[in-house]
């Protein structure tokens, strides 16, 4: 049975940078926006950390989000996703929510799309750059946890300029979401539609079925994984 359960989501700031020898193509970047940063996704979701019912083909989709003004919100926790968190969430398809970026960019709320690889199987870290100006300094991205019923991973429109500076630095230990729209419990379980559709929550199911429990792992507190920002150019 999932419970509804809302801790806090963990970010810590760090001064140190990161190395990562995977990276996407730099199609997030504008030369005329004030900075340009770093993504690392790293993948703590294997056999031995989680092993409850762990799928073979265990992988996360292809990275997908925004840079955004305080107008913007592509998830929220305790609310109902859109169709474009769904469809991530259930099959890592990124082109409805790409839809919904882009209204918000149409509407002058976002500046561009952020649109990189996943983890694929048997690997644990991927890389992107994006660029940001203060018009537009938060950032919120999602991907999937993959194969699952309506489970995601994301940051929740995060702030990269306060108090007159860019964040040089920041890391974020990653629960994982349900989207609210599949009733399923286990990694592979066929379909089962949610009707009426629940709202986002962290991730809860039986200790039978997986190894989560509000968004980490039940009995060590591990996240599935973290995200890394570090700055690499400023203007």
């Amino acid at each position: 049975m999932r419970r509804l359960l809302i801790p806090l989501v963990l970010i810590t700031f760090f001064l140190s940078a990161c190395d990562d020898s995977n990276t996407s193509s730099n199609t997030n970047i504008n030369t005329q926006d004030d900075v340009v940063y770093e993504l690392t996704f790293t993948s703590n979701w294997n056999g031995a950390n989680f092993p409850t019912n762990y799928p073979a083909s265990a992988h996360f989709s292809g990275l997908i989000g925004l840079t955004h003004n305080n107008q913007v919100d592509i998830f929220k926790r305790s609310e109902l996703a859109t169709p474009g968190i769904i469809t991530v969430a259930e099959t890592g398809g990124k082109s409805v929510l790409i839809d919904e970026i882009n209204v918000h960019i149409a509407t002058t709320n976002s500046d561009k799309a952020i649109d990189g690889s996943g983890i694929p199987a048997g690997s644990s870290t991927v890389s992107l750059t994006f660029s940001a100006n203060t018009n537009h300094p938060y950032l919120s991205i999602v991907s999937m946890v993959a194969p699952s019923p309506d489970w995601f991973i994301g940051i929740d429109s995060f702030n990269l300029y306060e108090n007159g500076q860019w964040q040089d630095n920041a890391t974020f230990n990653l629960n994982v979401y349900d989207a609210g729209s599949d009733s399923a419990d286990t990694f592979t379980a066929a379909d089962s539609p949610q009707m009426p559709k629940s709202v986002i929550t962290l991730l809860t199911t039986d200790s039978a079925d997986t190894d989560f429990l509000a968004g980490v792992h039940r009995d060590n507190g591990t996240f599935i994984g973290t995200m890394t920002l570090k700055i690499i150019t400023k203007n």
